[in-house]
């Protein structure tokens, strides 16, 4: 009896099944590249598979004036929780200003500064040069703490600032930086009468966090970025005119730091300030403003020109470092 020959066609059905499977990958990988290139919003079904889910910034068309206020806004589909933070280059002689229900405030440059979960940021250039400046910035996405991400987009864009705007502000003025003082009050500076009276309070200490932003709270390492906020108001009857403070700090034993100039401040406007330094003395110390220490300025009272703090370091090892102060 013959035996029974194995079916030829078998052979066949595994190579066509095999060649069906190639088919749909080549397929796939195809609609893929081909949606990416097109930009077919049909795209957002790979929107895993490659992207980078950058951040698109709309900026002004035209150079901005000095002291002429814009909105930076931008575009972004975040996939968690996060905050976005703002990054410009530093460059001599410039700073930007942000503004919020009716006060400004300064944003320090060459690092993070915290805007929120937000799209968009209103921006004020101060250029104090006599030439038009471009100025690189970002703004980067934050996710939160508890994220395990480590993706961080960002957007780039670069703003060409005008030199010669006057600078646009309310009558009360909360700034937050070293570099401090928008003019306000009358155009010489001065106030057809009265006297002035500069007075200034320390307002908290703390430490600068990863994202730029003041935490309240005492230094636990000589590494952390240290910081203290103080305001500085004028409640005298004139306008101050120019003047300067002084900062001693518990840095490398003690260590002054002496203010650029300051702009006026008209009667009841006020200055926020927050000073970065570091790395503080092992067992902290104590932070002492002086404002007007050269009587510069005519006042009503000098015995509110001064205020101290205390800083509770931790017994780190003393460092022989290069103190920074900004």
């Amino acid at each position: 009896m013959a035996e029974p020959q194995q079916s030829p066609g078998l052979l066949a059905n595994i190579l066509a099944v095999a060649g069906f499977f190639i088919l749909i990958v080549i397929i796939v990988w195809g609609a893929y590249h081909l949606l990416r290139l097109t930009g077919s919003g049909i795209s957002s079904i790979f929107s895993r598979w490659g992207s980078d889910s950058s951040i698109t910034l709309s900026t002004p068309t035209s150079p901005v004036p000095s002291g002429r206020a814009f909105t930076l806004s931008w575009r972004h589909q975040a996939d968690e929780a996060g905050s976005y933070a703002l990054v410009y280059q530093c460059k001599q002689g410039f700073r930007f200003d942000t503004s919020s229900n009716g006060t400004a405030s300064v944003i320090p440059c060459g690092s993070a500064y915290t805007i929120g979960s937000g799209t968009s940021v209103s921006l004020i250039p101060i250029l104090a040069a006599s030439s038009s400046l471009d100025v690189p910035l970002s703004v980067v996405f934050m996710p939160t703490a508890t994220s395990t991400s480590a993706n961080r987009p960002q957007g780039t864009a670069t703003i060409t600032v005008l030199p010669g705007a006057a600078a646009t502000t309310t009558p009360t003025n909360t700034k937050t930086g070293t570099k401090t003082g928008t003019k306000t009050g009358s155009s010489d500076g001065k106030s057809k009468s009265g006297i002035a009276d500069l007075s200034v309070r320390i307002l908290a200490v703390g430490v600068i966090d990863q994202y730029g932003a003041f935490v309240q709270r005492q230094p636990i390492s000589p590494n952390e970025i240290t910081a203290v906020k103080f305001d500085i108001a004028n409640y005298g009857s004139a306008s101050t005119g120019s003047w300067y403070f002084t900062v001693n700090l518990p840095i490398q034993g003690t260590y002054t730091y002496a203010s650029p100039i300051q702009m006026n401040l008209s009667p009841g406007s006020h200055i926020e300030n927050i000073l970065r330094f570091g790395p503080l003395n092992p067992g902290g110390g104590a932070v002492s403003i002086s404002v007007d220490s050269t009587y510069r300025v005519a006042e009503s009272n000098e015995g509110n020109n001064t205020a101290s703090t205390y800083f509770s370091g931790g017994s780190w090892p003393y460092q022989y470092s290069q103190p920074y102060v900004w």
